[in-house]
């Protein structure tokens, strides 16, 4: 099995949903390196590689940092980990097929930063964390604006919900992932 970017992908959204708080900033991603490394006996993970993950999209990493994240969810190593994710989410009621072609659909790359945010945000944070973590590109290259995601929210009624009074995007609860997902 390869390294591939869509599985390693798949890895950080369900590091994303365990540790249930953003990671955009450097202090954002000490706190998760700190709380791997507490969470994962006898490995550790540097704020630097934290960094290379999230805020820079670095795919190229070591199989031992892979390891470390996978045990951080609770699975033995990395290719096991996968094995599992991939087989949770392979009736697609989470990710369209765009997991198996490259980048994503816009509504999976709001699923997948929805979930990493307690499943809620404002239409222009959501936005910038898509152009920032590139999940997401337009046909015409440009960065994705505020106004496609609230586009997005009234096409797809079943998957989002919006609410004008406090300008919060929510992802709907029979989208999220169940607990057993979580770990």
């Amino acid at each position: 099995m390869n390294k591939n970017p869509q599985d390693i992908e798949l890895l950080k959204v369900a590091v994303g949903e365990k540790y249930n708080r953003p990671i955009g900033t450097v202090g954002e991603c000490k706190l998760l390196a700190e709380e791997i490394t507490k969470c994962v006996p006898n490995e550790q993970i540097s704020t630097k590689t934290v960094q290379r993950l999230w805020q820079q999209k670095h795919t190229n990493l070591s199989l031992a940092i892979l390891n470390v994240l996978a045990k951080y969810l609770g699975y033995t190593d990395y290719y096991s980990a996968i094995g599992d994710l991939k087989e949770k989410s392979a009736p697609n009621k989470y990710f369209s097929h765009s997991l198996s072609v490259g980048k994503y659909k816009l509504h999976d790359a709001m699923i997948i930063v929805l979930s990493q945010n307690n499943y809620e945000m404002s239409p222009e944070s959501l936005a910038d964390e898509i152009n920032r973590q590139n999940l997401y590109e337009r046909n015409d290259k440009q960065p994705l604006p505020s106004s496609q995601i609230l586009q997005r929210v009234e096409v797809k009624p079943k998957y989002f919900s919006y609410d004008e009074t406090t300008n919060i995007v929510s992802l709907n609860p029979a989208h999220r992932a169940p607990e057993e997902f979580k770990n």
